[in-house]
C-alpha cells in the first residue's frame, strides 16, 4: 500500500455510485467536499453513497470538508464582462450590479487598507489591476491584464492585509454539518494565523469531534506565520492556487520544500494540491510535467496529494485516480522521502 495517499474531489462528474465505486477501486483515500461548490443536500446523498460503498467494499475512504474560508468574490454579474486593458474600473463593496465600469465584490468591510499602487488579481490571477486611488468603499484601478469576467470568480489583494473575522457565519454552518455528518478532516481556507485554526479548534472541542484540522496555506500573512499555524494545526495543505497569486510563480517550488519540511519536523501531515493533473480533466493522460509534478511531491515527503477539478468536473475521474496511483506507487519503490533507495 502507498505511504502517500489521494485525496479526490467530489462533483457532478463523480458523484455517483458507479464512479465514486471506481475511483475507491482504484486507490482513492480521503473524499473532499468543496463546500464553495454544491449544497448540503447534495452532500448528505453523497455522504450516504461513500459510506454504502465503504461498507460493501470493506474500504475505510475518509470524508474532508474544505471550508471557504474568508474568500472575496466578485457578485451580480449577469452576462461576462469584458475587462480591456489600460482601461479604469471601479472595485466596491457596494451591493450593486457590476459592469464593465464598476465591479461588485462581497467584502463588507472598509477597503482603505488597501493603498495607492497595489496589486489586485480577478479570477485566479487571469485579470490584474492596480489601485490608483481608494476610498472606504470603492478602489479605482488600472486594468494591467484584461480578459471576461464572469460572476463569482475570486478576487485576491496580494499585498494588502485586509480584516476578516477567524470564522464567518456560513463557515460555522458547514463546520457544524460537518461535525453532525462525522467528516474525518476539516480544511480552513485562506488561513492567516493560529487564531484562524484555534477558534475552529474550540467549536470542535465543544461538540466532542475527533476530526484533524487542516491549515491551507495560500497568502503571504500564512507564510509569514507559518510556524505558530503549524503548531495549530493537525496537517498542513499547500494549496498552490491561491498561493501562486499571492507570490511570484517562480518562488511555488521552493515553498512546497520549505513548507513540507518545515510541517514534517513538527510531526504533522502535509498535502500537496491543485493541478497536480489538471490536463485530465480533458484528457485520458497526463502530461509529461504533471507526472513529474506528481512524483516530486512524493519525494518532498507529502502524505497525500489531491486531486481537485480533475475528479469534480473532469471526464475521467476514475482514470485520474489510477493514473496517480500508479506514479505514486513507482515513485515510493525507487525513492524513499529520505533520499534513500529501497
Amino acid at each position: 500500500m502507498p505511504k502517500t495517499q489521494i485525496i479526490g474531489t467530489i462533483g457532478p462528474a463523480s458523484g455517483n455510485f458507479i464512479v465514486l465505486k471506481k475511483m475507491f477501486l482504484s486507490g482513492l483515500d480521503v473524499v473532499r467536499f468543496n463546500f464553495s461548490h454544491g449544497d448540503l443536500k447534495q452532500f448528505e446523498t453523497q455522504i450516504k453513497t461513500i459510506r454504502q460503498i465503504n461498507k460493501k467494499y470493506s474500504k475505510q475512504v475518509k470524508l474532508l470538508a474544505d471550508l471557504k474560508g474568508n474568500r472575496i468574490r466578485v457578485r451580480n454579474i449577469a452576462e461576462p464582462i469584458k475587462l480591456s486593458k489600460n482601461k479604469l474600473i471601479n472595485i466596491t463593496n457596494k451591493n450593486i450590479k457590476s459592469s464593465s465600469a464598476s465591479v461588485s465584490i462581497d467584502y463588507e468591510y472598509p477597503l482603505t487598507k488597501i493603498k495607492k499602487g497595489h496589486k489586485i488579481f480577478l479570477d485566479d490571477g487571469k485579470i490584474e489591476l492596480q489601485a490608483i486611488d481608494v476610498k472606504k468603499d470603492r478602489v479605482k484601478a488600472k486594468i494591467i491584464m484584461g480578459e471576461f469576467l464572469k460572476n463569482n470568480k475570486g478576487v485576491n489583494f496580494p499585498d494588502t492585509m485586509l480584516y476578516f473575522p477567524p470564522l464567518n457565519e456560513e463557515d460555522r454552518n458547514d463546520l457544524l454539518f460537518a461535525i453532525s455528518n462525522k467528516f474525518d478532516y476539516i480544511a480552513q481556507s485562506f488561513v492567516r494565523n493560529k487564531d484562524d485554526i484555534l477558534t475552529i479548534r474550540e467549536i470542535l472541542k465543544k461538540e466532542k469531534s475527533k476530526a484533524n484540522i487542516i491549515a491551507k496555506i495560500e497568502n503571504r500573512e500564512a507564510l509569514n506565520n507559518l510556524k505558530e499555524i503549524i503548531e495549530a494545526a493537525d496537517g498542513i495543505m499547500v494549496a498552490r492556487g491561491d498561493l501562486a497569486i499571492s507570490v511570484p510563480l517562480w518562488e511555488i517550488p521552493v515553498l512546497q520544500k520549505e513548507i513540507i519540511l518545515k510541517t514534517k519536523i513538527r510531526d504533522k501531515f502535509v498535502i500537496v494540491a491543485t493541478q497536480m493533473l489538471e490536463s485530465m480533466t480533458e484528457n485520458y493522460r497526463p502530461t509529461r510535467a504533471e507526472i513529474t509534478d506528481v512524483a516530486n511531491a512524493v519525494f518532498d515527503g507529502a502524505d497525500y496529494l489531491m486531486l481537485s477539478e480533475e475528479t469534480a468536473i473532469g471526464k475521467y475521474p476514475h482514470q485520474t485516480v489510477k493514473t496517480m496511483n500508479s506514479i505514486i506507487k513507482y515513485s515510493e519503490k525507487f525513492y524513499s522521502r529520505y533520499g534513500k533507495y529501497y
